[in-house]
């Protein structure tokens, strides 16, 4: 005897996803990443291209926050600690700092992602003004630490300057990619 009723309806059931959109949503995913893996391999080449150590934390650290802010899905915990490590690895700098230090950014920008998204731009750029310099400050106080004498301070000041600086144009560029993802997404 064959069973004549129709399948029921679930309503939470979903289609399954083809192989191009699952494809497409990793690539969405790393997209922060991928761009930070790129920043780094950059500004580490010989290009002799001045402040490129500063500028290249400046960037990452602007970077890390602006995707833990607004698509943590596209910043999980371990991006930042192994961008981090890859950073001190290509850069020669003590193992485990820029990790330390990602992860610092990491954990405040998600602890006050829904505050911040709330407030406006001058306001956050505010903040990650202050978060950015102490990052800056934090990583010479580490330096220091590990060289056992104090460093000139001049190139902290420096990478906290260019992290104030270069954040409206990294949070312009990423917030252009944002609104291009969410188009995808929706459509």
């Amino acid at each position: 005897m064959s069973d004549s009723t129709p399948p029921s309806w679930d309503p939470d059931l979903e289609p399954r996803l083809t192989l191009g959109q699952k494809l497409d949503r990793t690539a969405r995913h790393l997209l922060p990443s991928a761009f930070i893996v790129l920043v780094i391999i950059f500004f580490s080449a010989p290009l002799a291209i001045p402040g490129s150590a500063e500028l290249l934390s400046a960037i990452v650290i602007g970077s890390v926050f602006f995707w833990s802010v607004w698509r943590p899905t596209g910043m999980p915990a371990l991006a930042p600690f192994l961008l981090g490590l890859f950073m001190d690895l290509v850069g020669f700098t003590p193992l485990g700092v820029s990790s330390f230090i990602l992860l610092l950014v990491y954990g405040i920008s998600t602890y006050a992602r829904f505050g911040l998204m709330r407030m406006n731009f001058l306001v956050v750029w505010f903040l990650y003004g202050l978060i950015g310099g102490a990052a800056s400050l934090l990583q010479w106080a580490l330096a220091c630490l590990f060289r056992l004498h104090g460093l000139d301070p001049a190139p902290a000041f420096f990478e906290a300057l260019l992290c104030i600086g270069v954040y409206p144009l990294l949070s312009a560029t990423f917030s252009w990619f944002l609104h291009i993802l969410d188009e995808k997404e929706s459509a």
